[in-house]
């Protein structure tokens, strides 16, 4: 049926195309000879049109490749000028500007980005790389470092009389001041909730289960104005104390919180410093002071949260610092680990309340613990074995989690990358073969890590850290 069907198709079009010759008009000969007007001079060629060998001119409006190679080495981030290799390189590599989040959630803002990328013709390998160091710009993860185990590994630890910092020892008092970002930006859904609800319900709950003995303090910023230009001034001048350092009473905490919701701006230095004069009559050498500073940006207001949290750390009040980033994008988790750096405390990277919730469990307890010890516990009797594994072992996911989310990330720029016909189909094959590789050397990195945590398991504290110190060459401050 189908071979007598295209028989029939192939006799019709072989009649049409004879009807169409036969009936065809004979053309007659075209005199092609040019013919000069009288008086006017042969035309010139168009310098903007033809070069001197009669080739095209470059277009004016069109960068040359000199250009181009200049706008995409400018994409690259300075802390990246080789393909990473070994783990050191990847958890040294700076949080992309969309690390964090999956692709989707963030599509409109990465198009406006990657449309800036110049479609650089017959790259070579080199040009592949910067490539791909560009885009690493954009997607790389914050793989965990060293010395976020090493500090997860005291707080574990926390009254143990191996562990040399003073701020990890049980004292008289235990004080817990919460600084809390109410910019308008905490407004963003996290999950079913806004971040400012999940935020006030996890503080809820953490006040609640600490022991009466125990204080809590509860510290806005951004609560004031607006977002708008002319509420900044106003906005960035204002951290006020909702909930005053005491033990905790669920109607005035229930009060304190609905005092507030999203606002204005982020003055973060501005919280901290103040936070520092609330708990300034609670000397480190008799208090436990610790302080945990939940933000989802970065300073808007022009100040130096990095050179306060650095004075926040050398004061008398020797606080432990927690920064807990909510849900922020690469640029805010850079700053927000260099105010924990400075301060000489954690940072962490939360996406929603459970998370939060977790972060304030570990202050929850160990001051369960604090009050043992104020009964006349002793540490053994408080911790009869260190173990290190469901809070260690996080950090093995951690480094998963975040491979599966920058493999993800990147396969689905390439597929923006080509629909927008941004790069074309060679250049993306070979980005594509870089992945690849990468991807296989960052999940090699994992299991590495993840069988040398789960070792860390059975040792004391001492031995845990010079574990870590020697197998990572890490530099003694």
């Amino acid at each position: 049926m189908n071979t007598t069907k295209s028989f029939f198709i192939a006799i019709l079009l072989a009649t049409l195309v004879g009807l169409f010759a036969c009936s065809a008009p004979e053309a007659e000969p075209v005199d092609t000879t040019p013919v000069e007007p009288p008086g006017q001079a042969e035309p010139q060629p168009n310098q903007n049109e033809q070069g001197e060998n009669g080739t095209s001119a470059p277009d004016p409006d069109v960068p040359d490749r000199e250009e181009q190679l200049q706008a995409l080495k400018a994409m690259i981030p300075a802390e990246l000028s080789k393909l990473p290799q070994t783990a050191e390189d990847f958890y040294n590599i700076p949080p992309g500007r969309f690390s964090g989040v999956q692709y989707g959630e963030q599509n409109e803002e990465i198009e406006k980005v990657i449309s800036q990328i110049p479609n650089i013709k017959d790259p070579d390998q080199e040009i592949i790389e910067w490539y791909y160091l560009a885009l690493l710009g954009l997607f790389a993860e914050d793989y965990p470092e060293p010395q976020e185990i090493i500090n997860q590994i005291k707080l574990n630890s926390f009254g143990n009389p191996e562990v040399d910092d003073p701020r990890f020892q049980f004292k008289k008092q235990y004080n817990v001041m919460i600084v809390l970002d109410a910019s308008g930006s905490m407004g963003h859904m996290a999950g079913k909730k806004t971040r400012m609800e999940a935020a006030k319900e996890a503080i809820r709950t953490f006040a609640e289960s600490l022991p009466p003995e125990a204080n809590v303090g509860l510290r806005v910023y951004g609560h004031e104005g607006s977002g708008a230009e002319s509420a900044k001034e106003l906005s960035c001048s204002k951290s006020d104390v909702m909930y005053p350092l005491q033990a905790y009473d669920s109607q005035k905490m229930d009060a304190a919180l609905a005092q507030f919701k999203p606002a204005g701006w982020t003055p973060i230095a501005l919280a901290l410093q103040k936070a520092q004069e609330d708990l300034s009559a609670y000397k480190g050498e008799n208090s436990t002071n610790i302080i945990y500073l939940v933000s989802d940006g970065i300073e808007t207001c022009g100040g130096d949260p990095v050179a306060v949290a650095q004075q926040l750390g050398s004061s008398d009040i020797t606080p432990i610092v927690n920064v807990v980033g909510f849900g922020v994008d690469g640029e805010g988790q850079r700053q927000l680990k260099q105010v924990a750096e400075a301060a000489g405390g954690r940072y962490v990277l939360i996406q929603d309340q459970k998370e939060l919730l977790s972060e304030f469990q570990q202050a929850s307890e160990i001051a369960q613990k604090w009050t043992k010890w104020r009964s006349g516990a002793s540490y053994d009797a408080l911790s009869a074995n260190l173990s290190q594994a469901v809070s260690i072992h996080a950090y093995g996911s951690k480094w998963h989690s975040n491979s599966v989310r920058e493999s993800y990330n990147f396969l689905s720029v390439f597929t923006d990358l080509n629909r927008l016909n941004i790069l074309d189909q060679g250049t993306l094959s070979a980005l594509e073969k870089i992945e690849k590789q990468q991807d296989e050397i960052i999940v090699k990195h994992g299991r590495e890590m993840e069988a040398f945590l789960r070792d860390l398991n059975e040792k004391s504290y001492k031995e845990a850290v010079a574990a870590i110190e020697q197998t990572y060459k890490m530099r003694k401050n």
